[in-house]
């Protein structure tokens, strides 16, 4: 990945460090990352980071670029490597919405460098938001809202988008601040460089846009609409329903490997293993965020037994063990998947690794350690799943998978 610095990412120090903390951080982020799994498995990929390196490391002797500049050279290193589960974000302490409540403790954080280091658009914001108002929803530029915690314009500033802030009721947060950046990416995705909404840590994600929003948060347009791209029945991770004499729908919306979480999975598939009794059955996956074999192994097996129509409903939000999920399930002839692709984090997988902070203190890092059947994932990994069949956004996906079925 190219990144190309600008102009509107100003000169900023976040506190006093070494001259060589740039150099110091990148051998600290590029020893790791060789230990990991996407660089022992990759070999075409290995020599583009291992290349990268070098490239970084000649850029930048004897100079020190600020933290902004630090972290997408970092990132460009990482991006070298296919996986999306390694991460570098900010090292800066975490504090609630609570606690900006207190009046000294939000003095405090408005006057400290560590998170006072996004830069300030100097543009007249009334104008831009009047300019702004004007685009499409379709256009990547435009007003965009965060629930009503935030109203941002996102514009285009060359290579990248910038998010500024236009209302805040995160006191953290102050009119005119850049909140976040958007790198465009290959396959209609952005790298996202963004400040925690309450704490403020620098964090990264890939993202992705449709139909007026950008869905890693989310970040939408104003739309009053209803939300079809997300799963309904929103309070319940699993839910099954007969919807009509010919269709089941069965939502499964969490693999997570927490302890918690496999005893109530376990317990809805021991209410519902018997139930899969009408000739199709729609499958919902959206924004199931993944997890692990120890979840979602046995509704693989329940689902593998079901001889009937499965339509499978996936979307960006469908990543890592879900997407392993929907790849075991996507070849076999009773399946059609629906929907949007996938996240594309799917390879690899972090099991109890150690996140590590970098010799500057500036960063932290958390990098995958797992690679079971990487070969079969990888091809899908940054690119995600793609449906067999897109559906639109401003109708109901499920309305949209009976109708289908119909055919």
């Amino acid at each position: 990945m190219k990144i190309v610095f600008f102009l509107l990412l100003t000169s900023i120090s976040l506190h006093a460090y070494t001259q060589n903390a740039f150099s110091d951080d990148l051998d600290f982020v590029y020893t790791r990352l060789k230990q990991g799994s996407s660089y022992k498995t990759q070999k075409y990929n290995r020599e583009k980071a291992d290349a990268k390196y070098l490239a970084l490391k000649a850029l930048y002797a004897g100079r020190q670029p600020d933290l902004f500049e630090s972290y997408f050279r970092l990132y460009e290193l990482v991006d070298a490597l296919s996986d999306l589960h390694n991460d570098i974000y900010g090292n800066t302490e975490h504090f609630s919405y609570t606690d900006l409540q207190k009046p000294e403790f939000l003095e405090k954080i408005r006057n400290a460098p560590e998170y006072n280091f996004y830069p300030h658009s100097t543009a007249d914001l009334d104008s831009l938001e009047t300019e702004l108002e004007k685009k499409d929803r379709n256009d990547h530029e435009g007003i965009y809202y965060y629930e009503t915690f935030f109203k941002i314009g996102i514009r285009n500033a060359g290579k990248m988008y910038e998010g500024i802030i236009l209302e805040s009721r995160i006191p953290s947060w102050q009119r005119g601040e850049t909140i976040l950046y958007l790198l465009p990416l290959e396959n209609k995705r952005f790298r996202l460089f963004m400040g925690h909404l309450v704490h403020k840590r620098l964090f990264s994600a890939t993202d992705h846009f449709v139909a007026g929003e950008f869905k890693s948060l989310p970040w939408k347009k104003k739309n009053d609409s209803p939300d079809f791209y997300r799963a309904p029945f929103p309070e319940k991770k699993y839910h099954f329903v007969t919807l009509n004499a010919q269709t089941s729908y069965l939502k499964l919306g969490s693999f997570s490997s927490a302890n918690e979480n496999i005893r109530e999975a376990t317990a809805f598939y021991s209410r519902i293993k018997d139930s899969l009794q009408t000739p199709n059955l729609i499958v919902d996956l959206r924004n199931n965020s993944g997890g692990g074999d120890r979840t979602s192994l046995q509704f693989y097996k329940l689902l593998k037994r079901y001889k009937g129509n499965m339509s499978v409903l996936i979307n960006f939000g469908t990543v890592s063990n879900a997407e392993q999920f929907t790849v075991k399930l996507k070849d076999r002839k009773n399946v059609s998947l629906l929907g949007d692709n996938t996240r594309g984090m799917i390879t690899y997988g972090r099991n109890y690794p150690e996140d590590l902070a970098s010799p500057s203190g500036r960063f932290r890092i958390y990098f995958s350690d797992m690679k079971d059947n990487w070969k079969k994932y990888l091809p899908y990994e940054g690119k995600g799943i793609s449906p067999d069949i897109y559906l639109r956004n401003d109708r109901d996906w499920i309305e949209q998978a009976l109708e289908m079925q119909k055919k």
